[in-house]
């Protein structure tokens, strides 16, 4: 061992762990080095999302003398799982103003969206340095100024080297969960194999149903890959005959080019009008990580015999939706009929309850959900590419990674993850006076499920319903062993209509979202100017739409957050579903 340190001290830098830098002043002898465990490293820089080649992170000694690391350990914000646990080994020493990067494939961390990173010292439970974030930043977390500052999202990575600081704000911890109910159903969740190897970067599910056989549709968003299963009577999946392995969901500029990107998809949803598709959302294209790009894919998945999907049609949503990093946008997807929505959705568009007919050949909204702003936007999807939002709904919860909606108590839930213990927000359609609108009640995950960052949840369709209950899917990302997961929730009570189960918790007053960038301004049915940068419930269509969809693209304000409120949960909840927020992307 003191060979090595002679060794060590003698040169300027070594390369380890495919890039780490550990850097030593040649003059630099092993008497000269601190003990291990005397401190003085930070922790400086955190890629959780999408580095080169994974995730890696950074430390640094600010220091004037050199630093043994050997012994010292890293974890993320499960300290007690000791494949998520990593021993500095041996020779790992950092010179004065040096930087020591870790890749991920070192040291399996696995960092999320919602995670921390600690380092201990030799003790194995003495705190050096933590840090922890809520969601992934569009660059890095690094210390600004470098090495020395507080925590802040960069300007660019700068893995290995000084840190370069934008002009954002510092990361603080997303808001207190809100009080909720709890989960409609068995306590109980486990993993469930489903006879592939899952990517680690797992993010939306959604549940086909029929009566023939149902279909789990499952997304990650590291290579845009789409994964198709057969499920069977007791809620077990396995690969759809050649969905062996999954394939990668192509924008139309890269057919052909295999070794383009391709989106970061995030989402998943199907509309049963066109029974040959799925539609996925995507934030970014992964070829341009740093711009924003937030994105419905349409792809036709039975003439899907290949390796890769091409897009059919493509709807680009960045104008209209609130500005926001690259990163940080839409999370989750999911289309409901018109059925469900006529009369009841608030249509931000005209001040009036929603009328499908004003949308002519949309065939039911899209809803989708951002990341950053932890709201959800309802849309109208045209054949040419063209798009009209038509509603904004305020969760209440610091973030939404999933979304699923369940026919049978008609309510659309968006889960968070672990930024917020995992509870959901239930939204349901129309108010107790039979007004335009939603309300919002919150359920807390099952006590079963880990506290983990979930990005998928869907449930099965009360036709499945065996003894009272049916199953519901969980999807972690960042993990690839145990990433499916399954439970079980209430069926909805046959003969009860929704609108007559008791209820009541208000419904959340709105905040101000940024008006889309870009689009021209729009004059409502009645005359009305939509103001700049309308508020929660405000917004325009994409700018694109033309001939009769135009007469439907204005804005009102927020006058759809209705005070009414469903008191009591507990008839809803026996049918409401609960989903969930970001850990990479």
């Amino acid at each position: 061992m003191q060979a090595q340190r002679m060794n060590l001290a003698a040169a300027v830098a070594l390369m380890i762990g495919g890039g780490a830098v550990l850097a030593v002043p040649a003059a630099a002898n092993a008497t000269e080095l601190p003990v291990s465990g005397s401190g003085g490293v930070v922790i400086n820089e955190i890629e959780s999302s999408g580095g080169e080649p994974g995730d890696w992170l950074e430390l640094f000694n600010p220091g004037t003398t050199a630093i043994d690391l050997e012994g010292y350990v890293l974890t993320d914000n499960s300290p007690e799982d000791p494949t998520h646990r990593y021993t500095v080994p041996a020779g790992t020493v950092v010179a004065a103003g040096a930087h020591l990067v870790i890749e991920d494939g070192e040291s399996d961390l696995g960092l999320g969206g919602a995670d921390s990173v600690r380092l201990f010292g030799t003790d194995g439970t003495t705190v050096v340095d933590e840090y922890s974030w809520t969601r992934h930043a569009a660059t890095t977390y690094g210390r600004c100024p470098d090495g020395i500052g507080e925590f802040a999202r960069t300007a660019v990575a700068t893995k290995g080297s000084a840190n370069v600081c934008a002009d954002a704000p510092t990361e603080t911890p997303g808001p207190t969960t809100p009080q909720s109910e709890p989960w409609p159903g068995s306590p109980a969740a486990s993993p469930i194999a489903s006879g592939v190897t899952l990517a680690e970067d797992m993010s939306g599910l959604d549940y086909q149903y029929s009566p023939e056989g149902s279909t789990l549709w499952a997304v990650e968003n590291g290579t845009g890959g789409l994964y198709r299963f057969d499920v069977a009577a007791d809620g077990g999946v396995t690969p759809a005959q050649g969905w062996e392995t999954p394939k990668r969901v192509r924008f139309q500029a890269d057919a052909g080019q295999p070794d383009a990107a391709g989106p970061d998809t995030e989402g998943v949803t199907f509309s049963p009008g066109r029974p040959d598709s799925v539609f996925v959302g995507a934030e970014r294209d992964n070829s341009a990580k740093s711009t924003n790009r937030n994105t419905i894919l349409e792809v036709d998945v039975r003439a899907a015999t290949g390796s890769d999907v091409v897009a059919t049609t493509e709807w680009d949503l960045t104008e209209s939706l609130p500005a926001v990093e690259a990163n940080t946008g839409i999370e989750a997807i999911e289309w409901v009929a018109d059925s469900e929505l006529d009369g009841k959705l608030l249509d931000e568009n005209t001040g009036t309850p929603y009328d499908s007919a004003n949308y002519p050949g949309a065939n039911g909204l899209f809803f989708v959900a951002v990341e950053e702003t932890a709201g959800v936007y309802a849309y109208a999807l045209f054949d040419d590419g063209s798009a009209a939002r038509v509603a904004t709904l305020e969760s209440g919860l610091g973030g939404v990674m999933a979304l699923d909606y369940d026919e049978s108590t008609q309510t659309l839930g968006g889960m968070c993850d672990n930024g917020c213990g995992g509870t959901s927000a239930l939204f349901h359609f129309g108010t107790t006076d039979g007004s335009a609108g939603y309300t919002v009640t919150h359920i807390a995950r099952p006590a079963g499920l880990p506290d983990t960052n979930i990005e998928g949840f869907t449930i099965a369709a009360n036709e499945t319903c065996t003894d009272g209950t049916r199953a519901a899917y969980w999807l972690e990302d960042g993990a690839q062993t145990d990433a499916l997961k399954q439970g079980s929730i209430a069926c909805a009570p046959v003969g009860t209509p929704p609108s007559e189960t008791p209820g009541a918790t208000e419904t959340p007053v709105g905040t101000e979202t940024p008006a889309p960038t870009g689009s021209p301004a729009a004059t409502d049915t009645q005359g009305a100017t939509p103001s700049p940068g309308g508020a929660a419930g405000g917004g325009q269509g994409s700018g694109t739409e033309t001939g009769a969809k135009d007469e439907a693209l204005a804005t009102t304000g927020a006058a759809h957050l209705v005070p009414g409120m469903l008191a009591g949960l507990a008839a809803l909840t026996l049918g409401a579903l609960a989903l969930t927020r970001r850990r990479d992307a």
